[in-house]
């Protein structure tokens, strides 16, 4: 049983060989949650490389004309701006997010004292509040320099050579040779959404959770664009019967683990304070063995970027689940954190990373 205070597990929650979760959050690009029910379930999704297995539970027959037609419009302009972007060249866009990232934070303080007080929280005195709001600028500049990214998605899957340098592909080889598929630790870290690129060329595919937008047709371009990297969209139903399908069809799983989680999650040190994180990487490799592996995306300014894989993390295994559950995810956010210590403006610092664990709380 889980410690008083600490949330239930998976593995508490399984029964006759399915995994029962109310909500555990598994994500990629923002926070999901998976809602499974016993008595309801839902069917598991096809994992055929190539194709969009997500689909939008908006329904565009049912909805609501007005609402239609400003999702429409919202839709139409969206792909006006992002063809006129596509037009600017890379280098040129980045001098662009660099702008757009110190206005954003200094002028139109966008989300600044939510992520000076989550730098406060793990940098404290080792800063000073000019190198902390210079860092707060340099995250944002970070998430539009990955919206310029996002949207020459095609033509980086295409000719990749021409953005990212050939990664060491060593140990993802070894994992795969080991088991078939494998688990990526991943976190809002540089350009998460091109960590795929470079394996298809291996004969590689990813999928990840990703949560469903508002706006249909943009959900359906973002489904498109994260296909054309490579990246196969869980729908967050059935996200984990579904991951662990992934797995047994030698398929890779990445799960961002950098985002508080409410339950499913165990409290782990991160920038020497307590964050809920999902024990889902670490209760698979438990459970089933599968290899896991970290992640990173590193930018370079003249649009020659770097993407690094590995080393393999060991499998901490005493027999007592809850402790193993713990160690195993806190060797994964150690190493998260070490990443962003060495290049904290790459990291995404508006998130609320930080809350008041349960048992604390009045």
């Amino acid at each position: 049983m889980a410690a008083q205070g600490q949330p239930p597990t998976v593995f508490e929650r399984e029964s006759k060989g399915t995994l029962q979760t109310k909500r555990t959050h598994v994500l990629f690009v923002g926070r999901v949650a998976d809602r499974s029910e016993a008595k309801a379930p839902i069917p598991a999704a096809r994992y055929e490389p190539g194709g969009v297995h997500s689909t939008s539970r908006t329904n565009l027959f049912i909805m609501n004309p007005i609402k239609k037609c400003l999702f429409l419009a919202e839709y139409v302009a969206f792909r006006i701006l992002a063809f006129l972007l596509r037009l600017i060249p890379l280098r040129i866009s980045y001098k662009i997010a660099n702008v757009l990232g110190i206005f954003a934070v200094r002028f139109l303080s966008i989300r600044r004292e939510t992520m000076l007080k989550n730098l406060r929280l793990a940098f404290g005195k080792e800063k000073t509040e000019a190198q902390l709001l210079r860092i707060a600028e340099q995250s944002i500049q970070n998430l539009s320099k990955l919206v310029f990214e996002f949207l020459r998605t095609p033509e980086a899957s295409t000719r990749p050579e021409h953005y990212i340098e050939p990664p060491d592909v060593t140990v993802l080889m070894e994992a795969v040779k080991k088991k078939g598929g494998f688990i990526a630790i991943v976190s809002h870290f540089g350009n998460w959404e091109w960590l795929a690129i470079p394996l298809k060329r291996q004969g590689l595919h990813v999928h990840a959770v990703g949560r469903p937008l508002k706006n249909p047709y943009l959900y359906r371009y973002v489904l498109a664009m994260r296909e054309a990297a490579n990246l196969t969209n869980i729908e967050k139903s059935g996200a984990v019967r579904s991951s662990i399908k992934v797995l047994k069809q030698h398929g890779i799983l990445a799960v961002l683990i950098d985002q508080h989680e409410s339950r499913g999650s165990v409290w782990v040190d991160f920038f020497g304070r307590k964050a809920a994180t999902s024990t889902l990487p670490a209760m698979l490799a438990l459970k089933y063995e599968y290899p896991v592996l970290p992640a990173f995306f590193y930018r370079d300014e003249n649009g020659y970027s770097k993407i690094k894989y590995g080393p393999l993390f060991p499998l901490i295994r005493t027999g007592d689940l809850q402790a193993d559950l713990l160690a195993n995810t806190q060797q994964y956010v150690a190493k998260i954190e070490e990443e962003i210590r060495r290049r904290p403006g790459d990291w995404l610092w508006a998130h609320r990373r930080w809350r008041t664990p349960l048992a604390q709380k009045i």
